[in-house]
C-alpha cells in the first residue's frame, strides 16, 4: 500500500511540475511585431491521423543579423507552408526569443541587408527550380511571369 501510495504521490507531482509550451493565443496581439523571415523546413507531422496540412514548422528570422535566430512550432495547419518560402515572423515584444509563424508573404518596410538576403534566396530557390523542371516549362513559366510584371508597370 505504501508503494503504490508513493508512486502515485511522485506521478502526481511529476504531472504537475511540467510547464506546458506557450502558444500564442496565450499572449495579447499587441505584444508582438513583424519581421521577415524564411521557412527552413515544413514537413508533416509524424502522426499519421493528421491532416495532410498539419505540419512542423522551422523559420529563420532577423535575416540582416550575423546570427539570425530559428523559431519552431509543430502542428501547425498550414497548406501554404513550404520550405525555402518566405514568411512574416511575429516576434514579442520583450524577448525576441519569443516567436511565432505568421503568415507567408515579405514584408513592404524591408532594409538593406534583408532585401539583398532576400534576393540571393530567391535566386538559389529559382535555380533548384530551373534544375528541376524540363528547358521549355521554365521558359514559358518566366516568358508568363515577365508579361505580367510588364503589363502590371504600365
Amino acid at each position: 500500500m505504501r508503494k503504490t501510495l508513493t508512486i502515485l504521490l511522485i506521478l502526481s507531482f511529476g504531472l504537475f511540475s511540467c510547464k506546458s509550451e506557450k502558444k500564442y493565443s496565450d499572449y495579447n496581439e499587441t505584444d508582438f511585431y513583424e519581421v521577415q523571415g524564411i521557412i527552413n523546413y515544413a514537413n508533416p507531422t509524424s502522426d499519421p491521423f493528421d491532416s495532410t496540412i498539419e505540419k512542423n514548422v522551422s523559420f529563420t528570422y532577423f535575416l540582416d543579423r550575423p546570427n539570425p535566430k530559428t523559431g519552431i512550432e509543430n502542428n501547425l495547419e498550414m497548406f501554404e507552408a513550404q520550405n525555402g518560402y518566405p514568411l512574416i515572423v511575429l516576434v514579442h515584444k520583450d524577448d525576441e526569443n519569443i516567436s511565432f509563424y505568421g503568415r507567408v508573404g515579405i514584408l513592404e518596410n524591408l532594409n538593406e541587408k534583408e532585401k539583398e538576403f532576400l534576393s540571393k534566396h530567391i535566386e538559389k530557390e529559382m535555380a533548384k527550380i530551373k534544375k528541376k523542371t524540363p528547358e521549355y516549362i521554365y521558359n514559358a513559366l518566366i516568358k508568363d511571369t515577365i508579361k505580367e510584371n510588364k503589363t502590371d508597370k504600365k
